[in-house]
């Protein structure tokens, strides 16, 4: 489910005010997403059916279609708020599409900290010693260009966060401590794809951020080739 790592929790009404407000932004002309939802009864019942209103902290207007042998019938259905224990959103993805909802990407001095945290846990996990006895940490390290924008910190992230655990996995491999120790950078730029490929002793991460990343097993496929 692409981007839905980075949804927020949220209380069930204000969840419902952010729905609301795209829903209105729609009626006014707007294209935005549809939003299906199942909403969970305190008696035990489930109503589902696509979002048209909400009145907050009172109630709930739902559109259904129940599909028959020969018609289609639509209904709505009123809701009120307190007997909503839980909403369940069908194709969670277009929640990412609702800026309350989802965690802002982090800035570029974040995004340099968070890299720095990622290398050097690397390095206290299989070396805990290194750096004390004058050995080098493993670094990770960025090319900004065509990168320091929003979408480029979030798929970077995203990049860094999958890179990590392959190195892990590489480490927890036969031999892997010694083969990881001949990665002594990660390097991370600008490409038209997002993949992971190892030229001496420098991992080099494309990154694309029009694309999903790859999961760890992918960059460690492409790290692990050139060991």
């Amino acid at each position: 489910m692409e981007g839905v790592q980075r949804l927020v929790a949220r209380r069930v009404e204000k969840m419902l005010d952010a729905l609301a407000a795209q829903v209105a932004r729609g009626r006014a002309g707007e294209d935005v997403p549809t939003f299906n939802l199942t909403l969970h009864l305190a008696q035990g019942v489930r109503l589902s059916g696509v979002l048209l209103d909400y009145l907050p902290r009172e109630a709930i207007l739902l559109a259904s279609a129940k599909e028959g042998l020969l018609s289609r019938s639509e209904a709505v259905t009123y809701v009120e708020f307190t007997s909503v224990i839980a909403v369940t959103v069908e194709s969670p993805a277009v929640l990412t599409q609702v800026p309350f909802l989802v965690r802002p990407a982090l800035n570029r001095e974040d995004l340099l900290r968070h890299a720095d945290r990622l290398a050097h846990g690397l390095t206290e996990q299989f070396w805990p010693s290194e750096q004390k006895l004058g050995g080098k940490p493993l670094s990770f390290e960025v090319d900004w260009v065509e990168l320091d924008t929003e979408p480029g910190r979030r798929t970077l992230e995203d990049a860094m966060n999958a890179v990590a655990h392959a190195l892990r996995l590489i480490a927890r491999e036969p031999n892997g401590r010694d083969n990881l120790k001949r990665i002594a950078r990660v390097m991370f730029s600008k490409g038209r794809n997002t993949a992971a490929s190892l030229e001496g002793d420098t991992g080099r991460v494309s990154v694309d951020p029009t694309a999903p990343v790859p999961p760890a097993q992918t960059f460690r496929k492409g790290l692990a080739a050139g060991l």
